[in-house]
């Protein structure tokens, strides 16, 4: 009986040290598959299992912990990219008309240093440009517990939230508790709301309502008489609105509220700005608004105040009188040039209060145009135009047409397609012909616009504003087509020509344009190139990986790829080894789905060659 006891006992003690070592085992075993992170000096440790001390993060099955230094609390500030909508959330009536990508362009990426862009240094050129996206470099401000769980999920590669997706992409200030001047506030629904701070509000500024001008149908310029806040000059010094501008609010008398975009509406100088109500390419070939949906609704309203937002504050101009937006005439009003170019005839007399006629020449674009007038007075069926007004030595330019008044805004007078024009379009036709042979007709936007310009030819109610579109449109897609130093066709101000309704008419006695080189018969062209084959994959957040086979006969590789399937909006990727098949392409928009296609090239000095592109692929972005 002693001994069975004592078997017992010594049966329990052994018991008590097994359940004792299996009780340790559980949190060592967990402790081996923990992760750590490092936050501002500060470590926290992550884990699957639900450890002592650790916090839940929701219910993503991650459990964390701060294991060295001191940590958050309360509220922390960074900075972050926003897209338009993001930006001017709360603080505009409607952000309902900006896209994701909002705008696009084809040079100036850096003059406005807080426009977002997705520009890539070599990609760049290829593609023929770049987007805006919206706003970068916002001050932010976040819950610290919601920053320091977003680092964790995105550290563990899990699914975010729309909150975590966003407090992930905020870098943190070097001081994370200092307040900064103004920022957005981002709330636990992934929303932002503004804590906006008024730095000055201007009475005495005077704003002065162009319509139809170079850089859209709609400029306002904000000429200030006793301030000096709103750049007027090359150099930002002096100026605290100037590059840095993060955006623009026009508000109506009503309260309505509009926000502008870069480089669209927002230029480099801001006391100058623009916008379209009708056509959302107006906007002299720099980019193209997507917002014109609100601008429409500020037609026959008068704005009051225009708010310029910028990284330390706002300034606010207020304006008594305002500026009344003119309403567009609602009948096209037409006419003709002498064959000589001496007179100008209307076909009708628009019915208008306080009306002047003018008919202009102008050389040069951009910042180098010079206008110069052969008739401005009474509006007359047939005028009589002064040719002496023109140097002798001026370069070709445009004819333009317009009628000025008190109750709409400024006509522009359309007039038939020009011999001039026509000869350009038919040689784009059979460039583009030439091209599509080539790239084994697979460019269905460059094809589009093949078909719509012998339409246009076919068609004789066509205006030369319609003819001046399609030239600008067409000599942009042959681009990737032609020689790297192949001249583009000598199509007179196009920038002035991509307004709607703008009027052009070559000038009497000038030299035929040039037009563009044809596809290459050079050295390079002989090489027989292969049609690629491509694979595209989702690899990671907002990545993709592109691969593809090699040409031994190429020089390298163009990448291709656009969320668009006619390709609008397209951005290139050159590879300039033919030894490189495969491309990881970053800074994709989340959840969007992407076309991509592959072509090889060869380059024989400075000419350049191509392949067909492959067949196109699809791939949705992480």
């Amino acid at each position: 009986m002693r001994k069975q006891k004592l078997l017992t006992k010594a049966l329990a003690a052994s018991m008590a040290v097994f359940m004792s070592v299996s009780q340790l085992s559980v949190p060592a075993f967990a402790a081996e598959g923990t992760k750590s992170v490092s936050i501002a000096g500060s470590t926290y440790t992550y884990s699957a299992e639900a450890l002592e001390g650790y916090t839940q993060i929701g219910n993503s099955g991650l459990y964390y912990k701060l294991t060295n230094g001191t940590g958050f609390s309360g509220t922390i500030y960074g900075t972050s990219n926003l897209t338009y909508k993001e930006f001017y959330s709360g603080d505009v009536s409607s952000t309902d008309s900006f896209d994701v990508v909002t705008t696009a362009s084809t040079s100036k990426y850096s003059v406005l240093s807080n426009a977002w862009t997705d520009y890539e240094e070599e990609s760049a050129e290829a593609a023929g440009g770049y987007h805006v996206k919206g706003v970068a470099n916002v001050n932010i401000v976040v819950d610290s517990d919601l920053y320091v769980e977003s680092t964790i999920l995105k550290d563990a590669n899990k699914e975010l939230s729309k909150a975590y997706e966003e407090a992930s992409d905020i870098t943190l200030n070097e001081n994370p508790t200092q307040v900064p001047s103004q920022y957005k506030t981002l709330q636990n629904d992934g929303s932002y709301v503004s804590n906006n701070k008024t730095v000055t509000t201007v009475t005495d500024a005077v704003p002065t309502l162009t319509t139809g001008s170079t850089w859209g149908e709609y400029e306002i310029d904000v000429v200030e008489t006793s301030t000096k806040y709103l750049r007027n000059s090359r150099q930002d010094e002096g100026f605290p609105v100037n590059s840095t501008i993060q955006g623009i609010i026009l508000e109506t008398t009503e309260g309505y509220k509009v926000g502008l975009e870069h480089l669209s509406n927002i230029w480099v100088q801001p006391y100058k700005l623009s916008f379209n109500v009708a056509n959302e390419a107006a906007t002299m070939g720099i980019a193209k608004s997507d917002n014109t949906a609100e601008f429409a609704k500020l037609v026959n309203k008068t704005i009051n105040k225009i708010t310029y937002v910028t990284p330390e504050g706002n300034y606010v101009y207020t304006f008594a009188d305002g500026i009344f937006i003119k309403p567009a005439y609602s009948e096209e009003i037409s006419g003709t040039f002498s064959d000589d170019m001496k007179s100008f005839t209307l076909n009708q007399l628009p019915t208008v209060k306080n009306g002047t006629l003018t008919v202009t020449y102008t050389v040069g674009a951009g910042h180098k145009k010079t206008p110069y007038t052969l008739y401005s007075g009474t509006i007359a069926k047939s005028v009589s135009l002064d040719l002496n007004a023109i140097p002798s030595d001026a370069e070709g330019g445009t004819y333009s047409v317009t009628i000025s008044c008190d109750d709409y805004a400024d006509i522009h007078v359309a007039i038939p397609v020009t011999e001039d024009q026509k000869a350009q379009l038919q040689e784009l036709i059979k460039q583009a012909e030439t091209a599509l042979k080539g790239a084994g007709a697979d460019d269905s936007v460059l094809l589009a616009h093949k078909n719509e310009a012998a339409e246009l030819l076919a068609n004789e109610s066509s205006t030369s504003a319609d003819a001046a579109d399609l030239i600008n449109e067409l000599t942009e897609l042959l681009k990737p087509y032609q020689s790297t130093e192949a001249p583009t066709p000598s199509i007179p101000d196009s920038t002035t020509a991509s307004k709607p309704n703008t009027t052009t008419a070559a000038k009497p006695a000038t030299k035929p344009a040039t037009t563009a080189k044809k596809t290459n018969t050079t050295a390079a062209a002989k090489v027989k190139l292969t049609k690629q084959t491509t694979k595209v994959k989702a690899n990671g957040k907002k990545k993709i990986k592109v691969s593809w086979k090699k040409d031994k006969n190429a020089s390298g590789y163009e990448i291709t790829y656009s969320t668009k399937k006619s390709f609008k909006g397209k951005k290139t990727i050159v590879v300039k080894s033919n030894k490189t098949t495969s491309k990881v392409v970053k800074k994709l928009t989340s959840k969007k789905k992407y076309f991509v296609k592959v072509r090889s090239y060869k380059q024989v000095g400075k000419t350049k060659t191509y392949g067909a592109y492959s067949k196109v692929k699809t791939v949705k972005v992480k």
